[in-house]
């Protein structure tokens, strides 16, 4: 077994050659026996290395309260160790301490193209090359292929009917709007818009409806003030910028204002916010409250950047789902409540890139395969 210490010597050491390594795999597909041995010899190294990061005041999970762990990204490293141990150990991942692989059977994760559905129910499929998405006064779009050049309500005989849109955002992506009136809407990933393809003359309110989030820039019309309903919460502006958030799997629908000003009905109650201020209405009591909140943590992702201020790892583990069209597994539940500080460009930084930030600091080992990531359960 000499060579083979050896080579598990030198594995372990990322100083095994490509030809090594050809070498040890296929010992370690060779038998039972060998799976294990090559399995023991990994949980020893990794048992050793724990014994020596515990003397060196790592954080422990159990006694952390509300730490700001504050991360940086640190750019990948083409070394052999890093891929040579993903490829290697899956093989013998069932019962290994350093490796935990949710592969018992070969998922993958697919999130989904963007899709515009018309009032008709036809549905145009967005090509991923295009970031924004333009109609004129007259409800006309000329970006989306040849199946949509004019919307059939907005000829002369229709110029006083409401046709209405649905846009869904799936993760991963995120998409560009200008209506009719010139109002910018930046919808996120997980998102979906109801929006007419034009605003009529005759309406007196311009009027969408939000599902997940958004950036609004409105266009001014003093004469008809612009509604986005968010579920329960309805916000009426004549002009200003401001982001929402209303994913149905939230506890709460917040209004970020960071310019002008609007307000914000809920049944016989109405807030009125100034840039700085959230209006956040709880799901779980009906309560609709002002905070004073960092409005830079809220719009980030309009500039695609994951930005996260004293923020939990739960509330962080969705911005990484939808800024990266993954999935994630979490088996560290302890982690949750884990604060941190983070600040990462998605078109520069992949999503190990974000993931190796957590792992540089010891908070947790992760799996990354077919679109799913699985962190491991800290012992």
């Amino acid at each position: 077994m000499g060579n083979i210490d050896k080579l598990i010597d030198k594995f372990q050491n990322n100083s095994i050659s490509n030809e090594e390594l050809s070498e040890l795999e296929n010992w370690v597909k060779d038998s039972e026996y060998n799976k294990d041995y090559f399995k023991n010899s990994v949980q020893n190294d990794y048992l050793i290395s724990s014994f020596y990061r515990k003397q060196e005041e790592i954080p422990n999970l159990s006694n952390l309260k509300k730490p700001i762990i504050i991360l940086k990204a640190r750019k990948r490293r083409a070394n052999l160790m890093k891929f040579a141990a993903i490829f290697i150990v899956a093989l013998i991942a069932s019962t290994t301490v350093y490796f935990y692989f949710f592969n018992s059977a070969e998922t993958t994760y697919v999130p989904g193209e963007i899709i515009i559905t018309n009032e008709n129910g036809e549905k145009i499929t967005v090509d991923n090359q295009i970031k924004e998405i333009v109609y004129n006064e007259e409800g006309e779009v000329s970006n989306l292929g040849s199946q949509v050049k004019k919307n059939p309500n907005s000829s002369k005989n229709h110029s006083k009917t409401l046709a209405y849109n649905t846009i869904n955002v799936p993760k991963g992506k995120r998409i560009q709007l200008v209506l009719s009136d010139g109002t910018k809407v930046y919808l996120n990933s997980e998102s979906s818009l109801r929006f007419p393809s034009h605003f009529p003359k005759a309406e007196q309110l311009r009027k969408v409806s939000i599902t997940g989030e958004a950036v609004f820039e409105v266009s001014k019309d003093s004469l008809k003030p612009f509604i986005v309903e968010a579920g329960m919460l309805k916000i009426e502006v004549l002009g200003t910028r401001f982001n929402v958030d209303a994913y149905p799997q939230s506890k709460q629908i917040s209004t970020t204002l960071a310019e002008g000003s609007v307000q914000l009905n809920y049944e016989n109650e109405v807030l009125r916010l100034e840039p700085g201020e959230a209006g956040i209405l709880s799901k779980n009591t009906n309560i609709l409250q002002v905070e004073k909140v960092n409005v830079a943590n809220k719009m980030a992702w309009v500039d695609d950047r994951i930005l996260f201020i004293n923020e939990t790892f739960s509330e962080i583990q969705k911005k990484i789902e939808r800024s990266y069209g993954v999935q994630i597994i979490n088996n560290n539940k302890q982690l949750n409540d884990v604060r941190f500080n983070g600040d990462f460009d998605i078109n520069s930084e992949n999503i190990e890139d974000v993931l190796n930030a957590f792992k540089a600091v010891d908070f947790f080992e992760y799996t990354y395969k077919n679109n799913i990531v699985t962190i491991k359960n800290k012992e």
